[in-house]
């Protein structure tokens, strides 16, 4: 028996958890899920990078840069992993953008009641003072496994390899990006099925971005594996220092 996907493809298999007709073939992990699956899945991976990344802090407080594809999704998520954590604020920032409130999230994701929602727009070389301010001690970047993917293969190709090792970013806190994990695609599926907004992306793909994803075909595991050298890069430095 056949059915069609969130994004009109034709799959014959069931879910692996469920057995309700499945969305996507997850190939890298062999599995194929349905929408509700496809969307606890990444639940899952979200809150597990964010812990292994150092969680969401002890302040109130998270600062958002508003930028990204997959921003609108970052901001849903967070609702929901936060919950009804009381007097909890995001902070979105608009970093060289102008006041473009028609990229505004208001009203645009549901979230808890009990989360209010700040918006800042500043230059990139105001970041500290705005976050310092504002009483967050973390940052939160809409980054897709795809993006990290890309700034790997992109270093590795220019021979720029310190930038794997030692970030050149000046965050007077810690930044999470609890979407490296998870690939674009599947965060364009689960924003139909959460009824999120998405931005799609504008233009032609870079040349290293056309790399992976030729690669990324035939080797299904290659963005992980460019994000695990990272890691093992980073991890490698900290030791010497």
């Amino acid at each position: 028996m056949y059915h069609m996907n969130l994004k009109g493809r034709v799959l014959s298999e069931p879910c692996s958890r469920c057995r309700e007709p499945s969305v996507l073939f997850q190939r890298y992990s062999g599995r194929h899920l349905c929408a509700t699956h496809l969307a606890a899945d990444i639940l899952i991976r979200t809150k597990r990078t964010i812990r292994i990344q150092g969680g969401l802090g002890k302040k109130p407080v998270l600062s958002i840069i508003w930028d990204g594809s997959a921003r609108y999704l970052l901001l849903y998520i967070l609702g929901c992993i936060v919950g009804n954590r009381p007097n909890m604020e995001f902070v979105i920032l608009h970093i060289n953008s102008g006041c473009n409130h028609q990229d505004s999230p208001s009203n645009q994701v549901p979230l808890p009641s009990g989360i209010t929602i700040r918006e800042e727009y500043l230059q990139y070389e105001h970041i500290t003072e705005v976050v310092t301010s504002s009483g967050s001690d973390r940052i939160v970047q809409a980054l897709t496994l795809d993006d990290e993917a890309e700034q790997v293969l992109s270093s590795l190709l220019s021979g720029d390899c310190c930038s794997l090792i030692c970030s050149d970013q000046t965050f007077p806190v810690p930044c999470l990006t609890p979407l490296r994990e998870i690939p674009y695609t599947e965060l364009m599926m689960v924003a139909d099925y959460w009824g999120v907004p998405i931005q799609e992306k504008k233009g032609e793909e870079s040349d290293i971005r056309k790399i992976v994803t030729d690669l990324t075909n035939n080797h299904p595991s290659l963005p992980f594996s460019l994000l695990n050298y990272r890691d093992r890069l980073c991890e490698l430095g900290k030791n010497q220092i």
